[in-house]
């Protein structure tokens, strides 16, 4: 395949990459207006923001095999038109039930971006280019995370959030179409290199070096996600007595984290020569200190102004999280690197929205009592400290290549 075509099926599907983020991280900035419209409590809006998460981790074995068989460009035009009609529909709810709906469809239909970057970088470009290109994906798609704060929040305060999901699912609707007239497939979906499905299934879920990356995916990135997706927002606003932009504004340092990091971290594993656990020592060593300071040091509330450097600095370690995939790479064969990738994905999206869900029961427990309510947000964040305690403690199990 010639240079300029693998760069723009690449490109297209990174785009893909930056829609998907703003789906799943949308309903913390529209938390406030969701649950007055829709007459939400804490454990509604939690499981409502925790849908999206199912879905996506439902689909993501499915979705691994179909990348490996039937290919990405179909599963991916198809996955972004489920997600076109989850936004839309989820802008015209006024039905709980339905919203849900909805926003389980938004899952089902992202879960198949990610999956099928991984296995395009890993079929259409040099080996060596692997965690470079995976860095880069990271970093243009969590742009997608920065327009879910402020941009978001400033969009949904002035023209609504209904109108801002319906005009998200018709941009993804376009991406759509794109994805299934320029897209085209790596090397492997050649008629002589089918694989047997329920072979490769068996090989990966028998494979014990993947399960410790798995772990690292619910605690490590599902923690911070539990955060930026929903709880941090309120957590800002009831500890500080802020605004909703406030918080957002404060919350955006996590994905500036996340865009200077993400180039960063892939260029350092290649010139390390692929040392990704020592780096993930070092992000998730990071990330308990970092609670441990706001937690137990400063009782869950710091000078406001060290926020932007706190929350900068998650975002810079959390990005970490994408050597996770190389990894994962180099502890299966190559023909089910989707598979593999896959299997271990679920983890960041169950870790996400069981750690979402169980800190809006936390709340709504903790709000029965006499207990003020800065003190329960306080409360409901150890429930992330001890998730980046068990990120740490994973990343200690990591194996290194040895196929």
């Amino acid at each position: 395949m010639k240079k300029d075509h693998r760069y723009l099926s690449w490109s297209i599907l990174v785009f893909g990459f930056v829609i998907v983020f703003f789906h799943r991280l949308a309903i913390g900035s529209v938390a406030d207006q969701l649950m007055s419209d829709l007459k939400l409590d804490s454990v509604q809006i939690a499981n409502l923001a925790a849908m999206t998460f199912y879905g996506y981790a439902l689909m993501q074995l499915p979705v691994g095999i179909m990348v490996d068989t039937i290919g990405v460009r179909k599963i991916c035009t198809a996955g972004m038109a489920v997600t076109a009609v989850g936004s839309i529909l989820f802008g015209m709810s006024d039905v709980l039930i339905l919203s849900y709906f909805a926003r389980l469809l938004v899952g089902i239909g992202t879960s198949v971006i990610i999956v099928s970057i991984m296995k395009l970088q890993a079929t259409l470009f040099p080996v060596n280019m692997y965690s470079t290109l995976s860095g880069l994906t990271s970093l243009f798609g969590n742009f997608g995370a920065f327009f879910a704060t402020i941009p978001l929040t400033y969009i949904a305060i002035n023209f609504g959030w209904r109108e801002t999901f319906i005009i998200l699912g018709v941009i993804t609707a376009i991406l759509s179409l794109l994805i299934h007239i320029f897209v085209k497939e790596g090397q492997t979906y050649e008629k002589h290199d089918k694989i047997n499905v329920k072979e490769a299934v068996k090989y990966v879920l028998t494979n014990k070096k993947v399960y410790p990356d798995f772990f690292i995916m619910v605690f490590f990135v599902g923690s911070l996600t539990a955060v930026l997706g929903l709880w941090g927002n309120g957590y800002l606003k009831t500890v500080y007595s802020i605004s909703g932009e406030k918080a957002a504004y404060y919350l955006s340092f996590i994905t500036y984290g996340f865009i200077v990091g993400a180039p960063i971290v892939g260029k350092l594993s290649d010139f390390l020569g692929g040392e990704i656990k020592k780096i993930l020592l070092i992000a998730s060593g990071g990330y308990v200190l970092i609670w441990t300071y706001v937690l137990l040091i400063h009782k869950g509330q710091p000078p406001m102004n060290q926020w932007p450097i706190i929350f900068f600095l998650m975002g810079l370690f959390i990005i970490c999280h994408i050597l996770v995939f190389s990894n994962v790479k180099e502890v299966n064969p190559l023909k089910y690197t989707g598979i593999a990738i896959s299997i271990v994905n679920i983890g960041e999206f169950v870790g996400s929205g069981l750690i979402t869900l169980s800190m809006g029961y936390m709340i709504k427990r903790l709000e029965l009592t006499s207990m003020p309510s800065d003190q329960i947000f306080k409360m409901a964040m150890i429930m992330v400290l001890g998730s980046a305690v068990l990120s740490f403690i994973s990343v200690t199990f990591m194996h290194k290549k040895e196929i």
